[in-house]
């Protein structure tokens, strides 16, 4: 080991998203402690604009591959560049969304982050960082494609609201 980081050796050979975790609690802090999502994580699920046209059925299929996980403050949840496949909404806490050290947003409860990676996997566009405590629903790319390969209609519907989104985007004045 090079420096105090167990995972030092690691990130030499392998990349940092595989050696270490999105969002791993750093060594000798504690363990992360998550949990399956409780009613009222699946109704928060059910609000979230990805998720909200999806029959409840399809909302509790999705809320049985999710779970629950926190983050301290000025804990990274997410890195820019690095390989995404992890979606998360907000369920108590406060983060701030950055680019190239730029503050974009504030999120908060109910807000989410990570709906590309959900869906192509692909890196990281900014940063997230808990601002204070958070607590967060956590669903893997890997459930989130295996729940599509069962249900191909989850799909058509998710990708209806994500082309919305992205051409309200494109549709937004620039500054």
């Amino acid at each position: 080991m090079v420096g105090n980081d167990p995972f030092e050796v690691l990130t030499t050979s392998v990349p940092k998203a595989i050696a270490k975790p999105e969002g791993a609690a750093p060594p000798g802090r504690g363990r992360r402690r998550d949990r399956p999502l409780g009613k009222q994580d699946v109704d928060l699920l059910a609000a979230v604009p990805l998720f909200a046209e999806l029959p409840r059925r399809h909302v509790r299929r999705l809320a049985e591959r999710a779970d629950v996980t926190s983050f301290r403050e000025r804990e990274h949840i997410v890195d820019e560049g690095q390989p995404g496949g992890t979606f998360y909404v907000i369920v108590q806490g406060e983060a701030t969304v950055s680019r190239r050290g730029r503050t974009l947003t504030t999120l908060g409860p109910g807000d989410f982050f990570g709906e590309i990676s959900l869906l192509d996997g692909g890196p990281r566009s900014a940063d997230v960082i808990a601002q204070t405590p958070v607590a967060a629903i956590r669903i893997f790319k890997r459930s989130f494609d295996k729940m599509l390969a069962e249900e191909p209609g989850v799909a058509a519907k998710i990708l209806a609201v994500t082309a919305r989104r992205l051409r309200n985007t494109e549709r937004a004045p620039r500054n």
